[in-house]
């Protein structure tokens, strides 16, 4: 599943190939990794970070629990 994003974060188009040192699975999902040049990588963890929230927030379950526990049904 790759990301539609146009720019990278050091405003080069996207590169599906990775370059020799960087990350394949990086370059395959987002086309940069933080081995390229002008990118960090704390920006290269938001990424896959907010594309796993994403993938999450789509996903058909949620975190809330269907009813109420006992302990708050019974001290409210």
């Amino acid at each position: 599943m790759a990301d539609t994003t146009e720019t990278t974060p050091n405003g080069r188009p996207p590169e599906r190939t990775a370059p020799p040192g960087h990350s394949l699975i990086a370059h395959q999902v987002h086309g940069w990794c933080s081995k390229c040049p002008d990118v960090e990588l704390w920006e290269e963890l938001l990424a896959w970070r907010q594309r796993e929230r994403a993938r999450v927030d789509d996903a058909p379950f949620t975190d809330r629990a269907p009813e109420p526990s006992p302990e708050v049904t019974r001290h409210g």
